[in-house]
């Protein structure tokens, strides 16, 4: 047994805080998270007795895997129509009894649902919770006079009094008890500083629903690791309202693109229409109105709902007429 182990034996523990007094706040214990055995589902309701529908199928033969689609295609109100009424009224009453189970799974699934929702939502506010204990614990570590105490484990062997002095002998435990401490709070402060970064970003990604956008997430995340591999780091707010400046801005010139491509397509059929309306004395109907039609109609009652609607081209077709006439 060491010289300093000896000395701990035959000193009162009161005796340690002699040089530094520290009390250490109250903290809420820390909660870990568990997860909870899976709770026993509701009870499964008794079966139903369905001994007598199973042999009536069976009666029909061999029950194919899957639906010839030639045969559903032609199944109309008629054949329905034709068949006798003892089997109209099987049919209907399979059909409800289809029914039936497809609405209690539908419910299942629901309460199912709605149970896993539930579980969810307390797995979260227990996860919160830790975080939150954690960053207390980290707090209380980081205290002032909590450090100050930390400190006597960096006081050299030599500029200790003589250690068969009380002096030297408090100094030593308290030494250890501070080496002891530094090795036990390092990975709950390391733990500690990792659920306070974990919560600053969830209450970030809460108050910014961008954030839960796989492909926004990820363009935050690729501009903070270029700026840290630089040697010029981000905050999150700050790379945050760089992606999401960049991304109006494109989105703004998308529409700008759009706009203006759908200006263009609109001038070129305004150029069309304008170049097929143009009536002209050598052909005051156009072409296309003959060959594919107006509002509609083809043939000679194209021609005559053009010509109602252009004076301008019955005026020049009149004209022509008149010119055939005289020669």
């Amino acid at each position: 047994m060491s010289e300093v182990e000896n000395i701990g034996e035959a000193t009162p523990v009161t005796e340690i805080e002699t040089q530094v007094e520290y009390t250490a706040p109250a903290i809420e214990p820390e909660v870990e998270v568990e997860v909870a055995a899976p709770e026993p589902g509701p009870e499964l309701e008794p079966e139903l007795d369905t001994k007598g529908y199973d042999s009536a199928i069976k009666s029909l033969g061999d029950i194919p895997e899957e639906p010839n689609q030639m045969l559903m295609d032609s199944i109309d109100e008629q054949s329905i129509e034709k068949l006798p009424d003892s089997a109209k009224g099987l049919l209907k009453h399979l059909i409800a009894k289809q029914n039936q189970e497809h609405q209690e799974r539908l419910s299942k699934f629901d309460s199912y649902k709605g149970e896993l929702a539930t579980r969810e939502k307390e797995i979260q506010d227990q996860a919160r919770r830790m975080i939150r204990n954690r960053a207390e614990m980290n707090r209380v570590l980081l205290d002032p006079k909590f450090r100050e105490y930390m400190k006597q484990a960096n006081i050299p062997e030599e500029e200790m009094d003589d250690p068969f002095t009380q002096k030297g002998m408090d100094q030593r435990i308290a030494k250890g008890v501070s080496d002891a401490m530094k090795q036990f709070q390092q990975p709950f402060q390391e733990a500690a500083e990792r659920s306070q970064q974990i919560a600053s970003y969830q209450a970030f990604v809460d108050t910014h629903p961008q954030m839960k956008d796989s492909t926004f997430k990820k363009d935050v995340r690729v501009l903070m690791d270029s700026r840290r591999t630089e040697g010029n780091p981000l905050r999150l707010e700050d790379a945050y309202a760089m992606v999401d400046r960049s991304r109006l801005l494109k989105a703004k010139e998308a529409q700008v693109q759009k706009e203006m491509q759908a200006r263009a397509k609109s001038n070129r059929k305004i150029s069309r229409a304008t170049m097929s309306n143009s009536v002209t004395p050598d052909e005051p109907i156009p072409k296309w109105v003959k060959s594919k039609g107006y509002n509609g109609r083809r043939g000679q009652q194209a021609v005559i709902h053009y010509l109602r609607d252009n004076p301008k081209a019955l005026e020049a077709l009149r004209a022509q007429q008149k010119r055939n006439k005289g020669r």
